[in-house]
């Protein structure tokens, strides 16, 4: 009798052990329909700062000569530059370059060095977007002879970033309970959200050409940039019954 009360503890024993392992079936997720949406979110902002590339570019028959021109108009700019307000610590040397140009001998073909080409190019860098003709005119008047490029920028463009990024989750949202509903459910728990991640967007760039400019005030107009994040989202599709 004590055999047989020990064999029936042992498959008591068995049998809870196996019940909850049982209860446990397949993965909640295995079997449920997913509605998967991608999204965008734009802020459209007027930028607030601007770079401007001004470049020195003088010629000599030696490198040297060319060299000293160049530092002295290079240095009458910055001189401007500073008398309108702008500080050291925003204008900075971009890229100096000397290098020969040469001809080919009408006689033998071989080629021989006939003048020095020096360039020097500084940036600017303004949060006063009313002063960028002013500057521009300075810097013309000082000895320089091109102006590279004009670019407008935002200085929080990681902030608005986020911004378009909680205007992309929203709507990803929003198109997500659309088309839950023309489904014939509703939306469940959110599995999945990422981003595309933060790119500064491209600054607005101009390049001037020296005959467009006169002895009025150069006019600059910033324009709209429009800064954008996107979005992909999965939920679980519940239908309703």
């Amino acid at each position: 009798m004590r055999d047989v009360t020990r064999w029936m503890f042992g498959v008591g024993t068995l049998l809870s052990l196996a019940a909850p392992l049982s209860a446990q079936g397949p993965r909640p997720d295995s079997a449920q329909s997913v509605i998967t949406v991608s999204s965008q979110g734009e802020i459209h902002v007027v930028p607030d700062r601007a770079r401007i590339l001004l470049s020195v570019e003088t010629r000599a028959s030696t490198a040297a000569t060319a060299a000293s021109d160049n530092a002295g108009k290079q240095s009458a700019v910055i001189a401007a530059l500073r008398s309108l307000g702008i500080p050291p610590d925003k204008i900075s040397t971009q890229n100096y370059t000397i290098y020969p140009e040469t001809r080919n001998d009408k006689i033998d073909g071989t080629p021989r060095v006939v003048s020095y080409r020096v360039s020097n190019s500084i940036l600017v860098e303004l949060s006063n977007l009313s002063s960028v003709g002013r500057v521009i005119d300075s810097a013309l008047a000082s000895g320089a002879n091109q102006v590279a490029s004009v670019d407008f920028y935002e200085s929080n463009a990681r902030e608005l970033y986020r911004k378009a990024l909680a205007e992309a989750v929203t709507n990803a949202r929003s198109e997500a309970e659309v088309i839950a509903t023309a489904a014939g459910g509703h939306l469940g728990r959110m599995l999945e959200m990422n981003s595309g991640g933060f790119a500064r967007p491209m600054p607005a760039m101009r390049g001037l050409q020296m005959d467009k400019f006169a002895a009025a005030a150069t006019p600059m107009m910033p324009g709209e940039d429009t800064i954008s994040a996107s979005v992909n989202g999965r939920w679980v599709f519940i239908p309703d019954r």
